[in-house]
């Protein structure tokens, strides 16, 4: 039998023990992110390929059917509507919430009386729940609500804000854009924050002006960070749902229906879950395209 040599450096590797204990800190992390965030995507992935409706979902027995789901959604002219009226809900969000996110981080910039008090404002929108913004704004577009009072000061006369689809519509994006602006607000205000103020100086003492070196100081700096929460803004503004439903349920007449209440009213009204599950996840290649669109266009 071959004998080892004390000092054989190959000994001491053998005999070493794998320490698994910092692994242990993460385990509960890793549990969460299986059963809570894997676990149900690739559930509504498989459940998109089979034929489940109350009567197949109860017995247990949902046949495959392959891609009978996708293509009767892509088939459905609804589903097409609530797919430009998602993209047309998230370019508008975004642009408006970024650009009064982006002008009122660059007034924050400077000291004035009451600065920190109006931050706590802006972040009011931020803070408050969704249900209770949704209702507001519900009630500011009612018929006889306070926008309608000051159409009628302006003799536009009291618009069917909640009843028309081109109404409609434009209310829930800017009750969106309300919502969503201090997000932008608060990570772009940051950034600026940690940009060097002799940079500015500097710029100033060559003569740039204010836009000037916003242009080529403050936007090339902010790249990464603008890239941040505008992929970030993608993601929530495409898987809006609660606020649109609360104001308006899809309507009238499927009008302001997205992806996610659509999908919502196939599972829970139609109760057609394939359907719905096939739906969620073309949302989810959506976000997944919109999002490569932009880091794309950051790249040129």
């Amino acid at each position: 039998m071959m004998k080892t040599n004390a000092r054989d450096p190959i000994r001491p590797i053998l005999v070493r023990r794998i320490d698994f204990s910092p692994y242990l800190f993460i385990l509960p992390f890793v549990i969460f992110c299986l059963v809570l965030l894997l676990y149900p995507v690739v559930y509504s992935l498989a459940l998109s390929f089979r034929q489940a409706t109350v009567e197949t979902f109860v017995s247990g027995e949902m046949p495959f059917n392959g891609l009978t789901q996708y293509q009767a959604a892509l088939s459905d002219p609804i589903f097409w509507r609530a797919l430009v009226n998602t993209i047309l809900f998230a370019f508008f969000s975004i642009l408006f919430q970024f650009s009064i996110g982006f002008l009122l981080a660059l007034l924050f910039q400077s000291d004035f009386p009451l600065k920190n008090f109006c931050l706590a404002l802006l972040l009011i929108p931020w803070v408050s729940p969704v249900l209770t913004a949704s209702n507001i704004f519900k009630g500011l577009f009612n018929e006889a609500g306070p926008i309608n009072r000051l159409c009628q000061l302006f003799g536009l006369g009291p618009l069917p804000w909640l009843a028309d689809p081109s109404y409609a519509f434009p209310a829930t994006i800017v009750a969106n854009i309300w919502i969503g602006f201090p997000f932008n607000f608060i990570l772009l205000y940051a950034g600026m924050r940690s940009i060097p103020a002799d940079i500015y100086e500097a710029a100033k003492i060559d003569g740039a002006t204010f836009w000037q070196r916003v242009g080529y100081i403050t936007l090339p700096v902010l790249r990464p960070v603008s890239v941040a929460v505008l992929m970030l803004g993608t993601i929530y503004t495409v898987k809006v749902f609660d606020l649109v439903w609360i104001m308006t349920r899809g309507g009238p007449a499927n009008g302001t229906h997205l992806l996610s209440t659509y999908a919502y009213q196939v599972g829970f009204s139609v109760l057609n879950f394939g359907e719905a599950a096939s739906i969620a996840t073309l949302m989810v290649l959506l976000v997944l395209l919109l999002n490569l669109l932009q880091l794309l266009l950051q790249r040129q």
